[in-house]
């Protein structure tokens, strides 16, 4: 921890590669650093240059006598390996390689970024980059900003990570406009050694970090960045921008699961899981962190909201209800008393109408009133500027009001109000300009809640599934499992495979059912929707239809230039509703579970939910809620529920087969059948193995 936190709290830092030149990385980043008042040592290294800005600089990084906490590394790229062999021969464990032209650029810079790379692990040194925009700490006892931006960000509590060097100098170049304040910042490029994982830890345990906010365009390790949430060692807020929201990531589609998922459905699924807040863009990333930053917590999801303007009270009515919240219901009691205050033509129900002549007091007085009401959890006040009424007063006696509950506000005034309120304002809490901001943040705030108390009530569930992770050597070999080995598997988990019979195509004719109806299926190892060769023929009832439908089964594999290896002889069920079951190992964010409307047109229907296979009961739950089928299954138009308790066994064991087989690459069962009988059967089973 002490390598990384040199990162932000260095006393004393080397700039190898520290120019004279105007306009160049090494003279920005240095002056950047003096303008900003860094308060350790600072060593410029240029071999042409005595001094640099004012600073002493020195020829060699040998002549530096002191000891060097963090090395920021601008030299040209040819440059970099020596340089960072020397940094490392100095004893120097924190470097940040801001170079670029490492492995964004192609194999060669791939291969000296594995060169250098190397080198800085088998000493213990930590390196951010290549190819990044540096670190900032905000903190009056460092007022570090090792960037090559020259804005003066002010002190706040958010810590952010930016993947793309050019979003964070973008983010960072707006914040007199944005308001936005930070602690920490820092850019960590091709994240060739430190990358998300490492600053999540680190931030969790810095007492000046209260919400970390993160822009990623991928995941280095996504198993090992949720991981820490499940086993509770993250308890902060952390919002999350993910880009790049493509199907590219998933590329095994040979199965259901493979072609229904893609990496940004995992993704989101996985964060929301774990409570982890997925932004849509950068005013929810860094509003959502104002609100944790400023205000407390709600305890539920019933707002009021207060105006002066009907159009922008709509417009945030509708974004409650499209995040999940609701409209809460005056008391009587509340209701007495907003009409001694409120003009007698606007309104005193939710939403309340002050009309454009409220003004300080009546704005001051209505959001106690609404607040104090116990069946409110958050108020959204809301002020668009008349003629007759000053925007400032009206702000400040709204944030002047102590409440152990959020009120957002949100501001409409003409554009000179937001200079005064920089400079003016007693509190300066964030002020919202867009009517359905406060919505957003407040359901990511109730939602981070939620979560966070779900994973605590759960946590031996989830710490209990995380242990199963222990490779079992099930001995199976690679591909898709023959039907002795899936029968044996799913005999294993008590997963409900049918009775079946495999047989050869010369035994057609002497073979003899128990019982009929029943299912005959063709088999090719080559064939994976058996479907798509009309393979599958159903409510067979005698010998003479048996073979009859078997022969079709050949012809249609015929007519494709393939033969049938075996066929597949099941007894025939009675559908009630077809499921599907499935899990898929995705290479970043490990075993991942899946259910939904199963049958042949999974695909087009593509109702299904997706959970991590480290889950709990609750979490099980909401899979089944959140599909169209769980609703169905539970019981609509006075249907009686199904065995709901068996169905969540069944997934339970899903998740405990791929947890403890960590060659099992993907699994489907589809369908799964829930029969007249009201009881589950897999009719149709497969599992693919590393």
């Amino acid at each position: 921890m002490n390598s990384l936190s040199n990162f932000f709290y260095p006393k004393a830092i080397c700039i190898p590669g520290a120019s004279t030149k105007e306009k160049s990385i090494g003279y920005e980043l240095l002056k950047t650093i003096k303008a900003y008042g860094y308060k350790g040592k600072v060593f410029p290294v240029n071999p042409k240059a005595e001094d640099i800005l004012g600073y002493k600089c020195y020829h060699a990084i040998e002549e530096i006598n002191d000891a060097i906490d963090l090395a920021i590394v601008v030299v040209p790229k040819q440059f970099a390996e020596p340089t960072v062999e020397s940094l490392l021969k100095k004893n120097v464990k924190s470097i940040i390689l801001i170079t670029a032209g490492f492995k964004e650029i192609g194999k060669e810079g791939e291969a000296l970024e594995k060169r250098i790379l190397n080198k800085i692990k088998t000493t213990g040194a930590r390196m951010v980059g290549p190819n990044c925009m540096g670190v900032i700490n905000t903190l009056d006892e460092i007022k570090l900003n090792a960037t090559f931006v020259a804005e003066r960000p002010e002190i706040g509590a958010i810590g952010f990570l930016s993947q793309s060097g050019a979003l964070g100098a973008a983010v960072l170049n707006s914040l007199r406009e944005t308001d936005i304040k930070f602690a920490h910042f820092i850019s960590v490029g091709n994240k060739a050694d430190i990358n998300e994982n490492d600053i999540l830890n680190f931030w969790q345990n810095d007492n000046n970090i209260k919400t970390i906010t993160c822009y990623l365009e991928s995941f280095v390790n996504g198993e090992e960045f949720v991981v820490p949430f499940i086993r509770g060692e993250i308890s902060k807020p952390i919002i999350v921008l993910k880009a790049g929201k493509t199907e590219s990531g998933m590329k095994a589609a040979s199965s259901h699961t493979g072609a229904l998922s893609s990496n940004d459905k995992i993704i989101d699924a996985l964060l929301k899981q774990f409570g982890i807040i997925r932004a849509e863009d950068l005013n929810e990333l860094f509003n959502t962190a104002k609100g944790f930053e400023s205000f407390p917590l709600p305890k539920g999801k019933r707002i009021a909201v207060i105006t002066n303007a009907g159009g922008p009270a709509i417009l945030c009515i509708d974004k409650i209800e499209k995040e999940g919240l609701k409209l809460a219901t005056f008391s009587d009691e509340t209701m007495k008393k907003l009409k001694e205050i409120v003009n007698s033509e606007g309104s005193v129900a939710n939403p309340v109408d002050l009309l454009p002549g409220g003004n300080p007091e009546i704005y001051k007085r209505v959001n106690e009133i609404v607040i104090n009401d116990e069946s409110v959890d958050a108020v959204i006040s809301i002020f668009v500027e008349p003629v007759m009424v000053p925007p400032f007063e009206v702000i400040e006696s709204v944030y002047s009001i102590d409440s152990k509950k959020p009120i957002l506000q949100v501001a409409m005034p003409l554009p000179e109000f937001w200079s005064k309120y920089r400079n003016e304002s007693l509190k300066k809490l964030p002020l919202f300009r867009n009517p359905e901001d406060p919505a957003e943040i407040l359901s990511n705030m109730y939602f981070y809640m939620k979560q966070k108390k779900k994973l605590q009530e759960n946590r031996a569930q989830y710490v209990e599934a995380i242990e199963k992770k222990e490779s079992n050597n099930n001995g199976l070999p690679a591909g898709f499992l023959s039907h002795e080995q899936l029968y044996k598997i799913c005999s294993e988990y008590k997963l409900p495979i049918v009775k079946q019979n495999l047989i050869k195509p010369e035994e057609l004719k002497n073979y003899e059912a128990e019982n009929y109806p029943l299912v005959i299926k063709g088999i090719n190892k080559n064939v994976v929707h058996k479907s798509e060769l009309d393979a599958v023929k159903l409510n067979i009832k005698s010998k003479e239809e048996f073979l009859l439908k078997a022969r079709e089964i050949e012809d249609s594999f015929a007519k494709n230039n393939l033969f049938v290896d075996e066929f597949l002889i099941q007894p025939f069920i009675t559908i009630k509703h077809e499921l599907l079951i499935g899990g898929f190992r995705d290479p970043s964010f490990g075993p991942v579970i899946m259910f939904g409307s199963g049958g042949k047109y999974v695909e087009v229907f593509d109702d299904t939910s997706i959970r991590s296979c480290y889950l709990c009961d609750t979490d099980i739950d909401e899979m089944i809620d959140e599909t169209k089928i769980g609703k169905i299954l539970k019981g609509v138009r006075g249907e009686m529920p199904v065995n709901i308790k068996a169905l969540k066994e069944i997934i339970k064991s899903c998740t405990t087969m791929m947890a403890e087989n960590q060659n099992i690459a993907e699994f489907d069962l589809n369908p799964l059948i829930l029969g007249v009988d009201n009881i589950f059967y897999a009719v149709d089973v497969r599992i693919k193995i590393y």
